[in-house]
């Protein structure tokens, strides 16, 4: 795949459906479709599968409440249903539904389909997903900081934000 060219400005290129940087995050899969890199820093976009989770009617949901304070971050879903949390409300997304957070606005998810769900996901500006792939699942255990520590330091994020 070509990136930059002299100038250091986006080329043109194509990514087939196998390619992009394949990895996981716990029970989830995902791929780096266009990193920072590829866009001059610009933006990311990912394909992020959110591993299949029935849970008990009347069990408490848990979103993975978080936010970044600089950057904004899309969310298109292409299967399945998940519920969404973004700011104080929950929506339940399905194929072809559409969530923009912008920056400093609360937000998480949480599969309870029973069902896998495959979503697009961007960052804009990109960078962050570079931690997705230090602090991978399906690799060696990293020594630094940890993910929630270099998100905190390097993307403005804030993690486990009370649900009410």
């Amino acid at each position: 795949m070509i990136v930059l060219n002299q100038s250091e400005q986006p080329m043109s290129y194509v990514v087939s459906k196998s390619g992009g940087v394949a990895f996981e995050s716990g029970e989830d899969r995902a791929r780096i479709i266009v990193s920072a890199n590829d866009s001059c820093g610009r933006y990311s976009l990912l394909e992020w599968t959110v591993a299949a989770n029935e849970l008990p009617v009347g069990e408490q949901r848990e979103y993975g409440s978080h936010l970044h304070h600089r950057c904004e971050e899309t969310f298109l879903i292409q299967s399945g249903s998940l519920e969404f949390l973004i700011g104080d409300e929950v929506a339940t997304l399905s194929a072809g539904d559409f969530a923009r957070v912008p920056p400093g606005v609360r937000h998480g998810y949480q599969n309870v389909s029973g069902e896998p769900v495959v979503m697009l996901v961007t960052f804009t500006p990109g960078g962050i997903e570079e931690l997705f792939l230090k602090y991978r699942s399906d690799q060696p255990e990293i020594k630094g900081a940890g993910f929630v520590s270099d998100a905190t330091r390097y993307h403005g994020s804030e993690f486990g934000l009370p649900y009410p």
